[in-house]
């Protein structure tokens, strides 16, 4: 499963350079086309060259025009542009449920877009090594990084989420060596995440990104980054709503990766944890 191809390359036009930015406009304006064109016709029609077309596609995380080709191909072959949907005045319950539901599955398959499993892999190794495990986020970022700690905990980890940033900054001032800290921050730039990503850096304790998808001060100073689907501003939200979500599935994805490589004490763990709060039932 993938996801749209053509959302991914409408929310991250505005960023674009203007060479990748002719590339992009063309295949937004033509899209089955392009699905058949070699590159260099492709060039010639938009305006631009055959290494723009290669940055867009390297922009896009794609491996390739050939990779680009077969993503149009994809979403040609479906019954109904895929997209974001805002909720409008005087919707029926009906509609709020179908376009929250679209809303949800469009961010997720969007979300394997991004997802490079050697990236999961290697931020699996540094879980499993690492003594203690900072999480933070701001707002709806702040749930999911409370959300990522309380599972490390349940495997045994030493991880926190803690809400003071200043608190945070002298936990990381003192972190002992592996330690790792991890950001959440949709738009990239929260300030209060960009701080402490510096002080991580500052302190060398390897830190870990998740934004979306693009350039901004998260993915300049994060050692590792995980990226997310870039959903389209809208007047309620929905787009923060699919990102949140999208969010959630990465920790998800995080999480069963890494009790996946250590099964036996992954379950004895959560049996421990389970029967630990039985008593508040």
């Amino acid at each position: 499963m993938s996801g749209s191809i053509v959302v991914q390359i409408e929310a991250v036009l505005p960023q674009l350079p203007e060479s990748e930015r002719k590339a992009a406009q063309y295949i937004l304006a033509a899209p089955e086309e392009v699905s058949k064109l070699s590159i260099h016709v492709m060039a010639e029609k938009a305006g631009t060259s055959a290494a723009a077309i290669t940055r867009l596609c390297r922009s896009l995380g794609l491996t390739g025009f050939p990779d680009l080709k077969v993503r149009l191909s994809v979403d040609n072959a479906k019954p109904q542009k895929p997209g974001y949907y805002d909720i409008e005045r005087g919707e029926t319950v009906h509609n709020v449920i179908q376009k929250t539901v679209a809303n949800s599955l469009q961010a997720i398959q969007d979300t394997v877009l991004h997802l490079q499993p050697e990236l999961i892999e290697e931020v699996v190794g540094l879980f499993r090594k690492a003594p203690v495990i900072y999480m933070y986020g701001v707002g709806a970022s702040g749930i999911v990084a409370a959300d990522a700690a309380q599972k490390w905990l349940r495997l045994g980890k030493q991880a926190s989420a803690l809400q003071d940033g200043h608190l945070l900054a002298a936990a990381l001032a003192s972190a002992p060596a592996d330690a790792l800290f991890m950001g959440v921050s949709y738009s990239g730039n929260t300030k209060e995440v960009v701080q402490l990503f510096r002080v991580a850096k500052q302190y060398g304790v390897h830190s870990i990104g998740i934004s979306r998808f693009g350039n901004h001060k998260v993915s300049e100073l994060a050692d590792t980054m995980l990226y997310t689907p870039l959903a389209p501003e809208a007047t309620l939200r929905s787009g923060a709503t699919g990102s949140r979500l999208a969010q959630l599935v990465v920790i998800d994805i995080l999480f069963f990766a890494y009790a996946s490589t250590q099964f036996e004490e992954t379950i004895a763990r959560l049996g421990q944890t389970h029967e630990a709060i039985s008593f508040l039932k």
